[in-house]
């Protein structure tokens, strides 16, 4: 898995294939259907551009998008049920949109209803595949006139810029081996600014699959009004937990301010905490740059616990039993 890690940049920098005819964006609202870790890129995606854009992880569309409206259905497999029954109802409502994937039944549906199809590599894990996922995604939204050729080279331009990194990230004696050696056998309290709250998610997603481990995540300022009153119960937090904050240039001043206050208050709660400061130009490079860093982290997590990253037992039982009823 590391080696796939490792092309992250390259994911980002390579040109994918479409069929169809892209029909051309008039404006309304944006819903991307799909499920973790095809999901993760629609995420990444809204906190980027800031757009009428949410991320649904449902069967169901909410009943107000209809005609007007703009979908992308992202399926790694092309089979994932959730996202195959919303791009279903999508097409039935008029919205207009492209799908992503490898093929399965998502890209037969897709070809017969006349969507376009944006295909990416197969062979991967989709949270591998996040790196060809996101191109995926602004490649398609380029092509409807989503976004234009400003911010797609902008994405181009911080892939480029995040190949330099690539040493300072890679190998035992990197800051991402560091921080999976702390939180080792502890649980990751994992914390960020809520306008990246995509980079949060996908340090805990990689953490469960990858490393088959536990992690939680709650955004700021929200975690000031709730979660910073949760430290006196179960009094294992102090020998278990660590804080790990999430931070770009780009984050509210406010709520810097609020995560150092935060650190300094709960530090007699937890068994310690860990910034991990975000490097590159652009919000997004800095975004890229955070996501890659978790990838690594998840992955030396995984050699820690001596497991098997590919090893998703728990999810093939239940789609083994969910395809039985």
């Amino acid at each position: 898995m590391v080696e796939n890690i490792r092309k992250f940049p390259d994911m980002l920098l390579y040109e994918p294939d479409a069929e169809g005819t892209f029909r051309p964006y008039e404006g309304g609202r944006i819903v991307i259907m799909g499920m973790g870790g095809s999901a993760a890129a629609g995420d990444l995606f809204a906190d980027w551009l800031g757009l009428d854009v949410r991320t649904v992880r449902h069967y169901d569309l909410p009943p107000f998008y209809g005609e007007g409206d703009t979908f992308v259905a992202v399926s790694y497999s092309g089979n994932t049920e959730e996202t195959l029954s919303a791009y279903s109802q999508a097409v039935k409502r008029g919205m207009r949109g492209f799908v992503i994937t490898t093929g399965g039944k998502l890209r037969e549906m897709a070809k017969g209803d006349g969507v376009p199809v944006v295909t990416v590599p197969s062979g991967y894990q989709p949270r591998e595949a996040f790196g060809f996922l996101f191109k995926a995604l602004a490649f398609g939204a380029r092509e409807m006139g989503i976004i234009k050729g400003e911010e797609y080279g902008e994405l181009l331009k911080a892939a480029e810029e995040l190949k330099g990194y690539g040493e300072e990230l890679d190998g035992e004696d990197s800051p991402t081996y560091e921080v999976a050696s702390r939180i080792y056998k502890r649980l990751p309290l994992i914390y960020a600014d809520a306008s990246i709250g995509s980079v949060a998610v996908r340090w805990k997603n990689q953490i469960n699959e990858n490393a088959n481990a536990f992690a939680h995540v709650m955004l700021f300022p929200e975690h000031n009004h709730n979660e910073i009153e949760g430290f006196d119960h179960p009094e294992f937090l102090d020998t278990k937990a660590w804080l790990v904050f999430l931070k770009t240039d780009y984050d509210h001043p406010r709520v810097r301010l609020r995560m150092e206050i935060v650190e300094d208050l709960l530090r007699d709660y937890v068994l310690g905490a860990y910034s991990v400061g975000a490097k590159g130009e652009s919000r997004l490079a800095q975004m890229l740059y955070l996501i890659w860093f978790g990838d690594f982290v998840s992955y030396w997590l995984t050699v820690e616990y001596g497991g098997d990253p590919y090893r998703i037992d728990r999810i093939r039982k239940l789609k083994e039993i969910l395809g039985r009823r």
